[in-house]
């Protein structure tokens, strides 16, 4: 269980310390921004097929580390002098729900799959 939410977290942390990289090297990439906006469903996918147990709930459970690190690294970037779409502590919040309304679609269909893919798996192996 533990090595299946390492890596989802994992997977979280390098898709959003690449987008905080792109952003401080003012170097914009439409690939880095689909990265971003898909991690919370690969990170979810990955976890749940992983998990010898809980797949579904585990997969899921990428929501919050999705959210935290959305609000951490707009607050690290603004605190840096770098304007932000979400000021301040009412932005955070705002950017808090947005990010985990969209993570809860992408994780619940990630973890769905996932789970899916490994018992299928499972099955095929014996």
């Amino acid at each position: 269980m533990i090595k299946a939410l390492v890596v989802g977290v994992g997977l979280l942390i390098a898709a959003y310390g690449l987008w905080f990289a792109t952003l401080q090297g003012e170097q914009f990439s439409e690939f880095n921004v689909l990265i971003l906006w898909v991690s919370p469903f690969i990170a979810a996918f990955v976890s749940a097929y992983l998990a010898p147990r809980y797949k579904l709930l585990l997969g899921i459970s990428m929501v919050l580390p999705t959210a935290i690190l959305s609000v951490a690294l707009n607050y690290l970037y603004q605190v840096q002098g770098s304007s932000v779409d979400f000021p301040g502590s009412h932005g955070a919040m705002i950017l808090f729900m947005t990010t985990l309304l969209y993570s809860s679609i992408l994780c619940s269909v990630g973890a769905v799959i996932g789970r899916a893919l490994s018992i299928k798996k499972e099955n095929m192996e014996g």
